[in-house]
């Protein structure tokens, strides 16, 4: 037996964390949050989120804005580097206190799991959250899940940030006004620039070659098995081939994703032509990549963001 275990007592307070990604804070997460507050009590929640933009485009300060607009306080939305793991917490836990991590149970199958057994035999830290004879953090975690919504969004019943992200851009600027105010009140202005800033604007540019989007648009079918394959509903996953089509976005992922679904997209589609100016570049990457369209995906997503590359004077 551990020296820790002679010690173990119940835990007078609790503090209950809801960590997320948040790219975007949408009705989703507030409904995860008001049912957290409702089980734990306004004052004992937290909602945690890093910095991390590397896979994800929204950065800390713009989540926690988005939250604040749905309904969450600024206080009570914080910063971590390590979202599950007990230290990060540390600053706002007492000697007696319980922590819980709060999640939806959607992600009842994702890492880090519960009731866990270590290599050595001795339990895990994290035990599911029962609402009875809890012990201190020191001692243990637990993991509650909450309940998981679906929120109407642009037409369409979303049920996570990937759904949106996909969505968004396709959106008309009244719909894109329409949803940013169920989702963030008398915020939604602001909201909408800081969705567009992060997710891309409809109004981008559009090259001769990618007027044929519906004659080159996969089939149907195709489509719904490219959404099997990346867990979207279809329309989502129609709305970010279309973008990607628009934009030069996200090129390279789809190419990934219809290759394990089987389809063949046409090389068009996925804008296998340089864009005006970068033919140089995209001769450069070429020679760094395996995947024949990922020198173009990266060329586009450039080429859109910052336009022609400027001449070396």
């Amino acid at each position: 037996m551990r020296l820790r275990n002679l010690y173990e007592a119940p835990a007078r307070k609790v503090v209950a964390i809801m960590p997320g990604g948040f790219h975007p804070f949408h009705p989703g997460h507030k409904s995860l949050y008001d049912w957290a507050v409702k089980t734990f009590g306004k004052a004992n929640v937290y909602v945690a989120a890093t910095a991390d933009v590397s896979t994800r485009p929204f950065p800390f300060d713009i989540k926690k804005k988005l939250a604040a607009m749905a309904g969450v306080p600024s206080e009570r939305f914080i910063q971590v580097k390590s979202p599950f793991n007990m230290r990060s917490y540390v600053d706002i836990l007492d000697d007696d206190t319980a922590l819980v991590f709060v999640r939806s149970v959607k992600d009842k199958g994702e890492q880090p799991l519960p009731d866990q057994t270590k290599k050595n035999g001795e339990p895990g830290y994290l035990r599911t959250y029962t609402g009875k004879n809890l012990n201190t953090f020191n001692q243990m975690g637990y993991m509650a899940y909450g309940p998981t919504i679906n929120f109407n969004f642009g037409g369409m019943q979303i049920k996570s940030a990937s759904e949106l992200r996909a969505t968004w851009p396709e959106m008309s600027d009244e719909d894109k006004l329409k949803a940013a105010k169920l989702m963030y009140g008398n915020g939604a202005p602001v909201a909408v620039k800081l969705l567009n800033q992060a997710l891309g604007d409809t109004e981008a540019p559009v090259g001769e070659e990618f007027k044929q989007i519906e004659e080159d648009m996969p089939a149907v079918g195709d489509i719904a098995a490219m959404a099997a394959v990346a867990g979207l509903a279809a329309p989502v996953m129609a709305a970010l081939i279309k973008s990607a089509y628009k934009t030069g976005k996200n090129l390279l992922k789809i190419r990934k994703i219809a290759r394990k679904a089987g389809v063949r997209l046409a090389d068009k589609l996925m804008g296998e032509k340089a864009p005006p100016g970068r033919e140089k570049q995209v001769k450069k990457l070429k020679k760094k990549f395996d995947d024949p369209g990922a020198p173009y995906a990266i060329a586009w997503a450039q080429h859109n963001k910052h336009g022609k590359p400027r001449k070396k004077k």
